[in-house]
């Protein structure tokens, strides 16, 4: 880390700053998925490198095995954003990710390689989206009545390709993504669904306002308020 700049060092010590108050009941392990979500839905995809290379410093992470291993799961959680805050954010966290990685710790595995649409996939998008949305759905989805373009991105690409495939990453540790994402973009209907979808994952709400203020604290240092959003005990009676 010593050829970090300024501004990297400043967001490594960010980082370990918040793997100390993050909630123990989900890991500490876990830390970098709520990271993920909140850089890039913060505007800072470019960090997810800086990420990465703390990663790597980890005793956990010494070998080209494990660090494929990391990379492969990082990765999945940058596929999970793709529907939340767009291909070119991305992109850019995986180009600043390719400047950084050591030729021998690159991972050349294509996890959607045999994806197919059809009826398989619709079903694993929709199993996933009653789990995490359930009474809320029917109240949610019908605002696609009149606008079936939608709800075909939701259900077969948001959720049937991308947030319901739990080969590499966890459906916890897809939600942990995908709520950082969210609310790092301070946006307050899909926040609410997020947040009750976290406690509906195991998450307690003591857990749940620890990720919040995760992500809150990430987008204070990108710059970001987030004004506009409810809190875990605000939706609690709804979960």
């Amino acid at each position: 880390m010593d050829n970090f700049d300024e501004r990297q060092k400043l967001a490594v010590e960010l980082m370990k700053e918040l793997e100390e108050q993050y909630p123990t009941e989900v890991g500490k392990d876990r830390a970098y998925f709520t990271f993920i979500g909140s850089f890039v839905g913060s505007g800072q995809p470019e960090q997810v490198a800086t990420l990465y290379t703390y990663l790597c410093s980890k005793p956990e992470y010494q070998s080209s095995e494990q660090r494929q291993s990391l990379i492969r799961r990082i990765r999945e959680a940058l596929m999970k954003c793709v529907p939340l805050n767009g291909v070119p954010l991305v992109l850019e966290a995986i180009f600043a990710i390719a400047k950084v990685e050591r030729p021998e710790d690159r991972d050349y595995t294509f996890s959607r390689e045999h994806w197919k649409s059809g009826k398989e996939n619709y079903e694993r998008g929709m199993s996933w989206l009653r789990y995490l949305y359930k009474g809320d759905m029917d109240g949610i989805y019908a605002n696609f009545d009149a606008h079936r373009d939608f709800y075909w991105v939701s259900v077969e690409i948001t959720y049937g390709l991308f947030h319901s495939d739990h080969s590499i990453i966890s459906g916890l540790e897809t939600e942990l993504t995908v709520m950082a994402a969210i609310m790092s973009q301070n946006l307050p209907n899909e926040t609410a669904w997020h947040l009750r979808a976290s406690r509906r994952v195991g998450i307690s709400p003591d857990g749940v306002e620890r990720l919040q203020q995760t992500v809150e604290a990430i987008a204070e240092w990108s710059g970001r308020k987030l004004d506009r959003v409810c809190r875990v005990k605000d939706i609690e009676n709804e979960v």
